[in-house]
């Protein structure tokens, strides 16, 4: 039995283009996927340093828009006084990310992650790198908007008819006028009634 292989060298020709053309794709993607981890890596790397200069432990993720190309920053921070105005903190970050690492973050997504408490529903993972923020005895900052809900010293409320709140009304009208009769020096208009 003679077996004969017939090498047809334009076919071999192709062939071999095919798996090399497979082999440079497959390579250029974990190219990018590697390209793609170092920035996110940067980035991340870039967020704690900035938080850590300003006296802050966080805990940063980078996403990337498929679309776009920009990245996204979700960062966990304790729930701070001082990202009230968070849009600032935002600003800068991004203008320090670009400039350190080139890459541009359209935007900053903030997660204030709280205490578990027994009996929450949801589990706690055991592998968290930012250590819970620490539960003062006094919340100043809930305080000082506690102080400014409550009602002064003195303030009474309570239901009154529709005829005393516009005698109430009519009388600081009245007062108003006065006022700016005096300083400007004509005489008082009454109201019609």
């Amino acid at each position: 039995m003679t077996i004969t292989i017939n090498f047809d060298l334009t076919m071999l020709l192709l062939v071999g283009v095919n798996v090399l053309c497979i082999f440079v794709y497959v390579g250029m993607l974990k190219l990018r996927a590697h390209r793609l981890e170092q920035a996110r890596e940067r980035i991340v790397e870039e967020v704690a340093a900035y938080f850590a200069r300003i006296g802050v432990a966080a805990k940063a993720e980078a996403i990337k828009l498929p679309a776009v190309g920009h990245f996204i920053i979700v960062a966990d921070t304790e729930p701070l006084k001082r990202f009230r105005h968070s849009h600032i903190v935002e600003m800068m970050l991004i203008g320090q990310i670009k400039n350190a690492t080139g890459h541009t973050v359209d935007r900053v997504f903030w997660r204030f992650p709280l205490p578990a408490r027994e009996g929450a529903a949801v589990e706690v993972p055991e592998d968290t790198t930012i250590p819970p923020p620490r539960a003062p005895e006094v919340d100043e900052y809930l305080e000082q908007g506690l102080t400014r809900l409550s009602a002064p010293d003195g303030l009474e409320v309570h239901e009154d008819s529709w005829a005393h709140y516009q005698e109430a009304v009519h009388e600081r009208e009245e007062a108003h006028g006065a006022a700016g009769e005096s300083e400007s020096g004509r005489a008082p208009s009454t109201p019609a009634r």
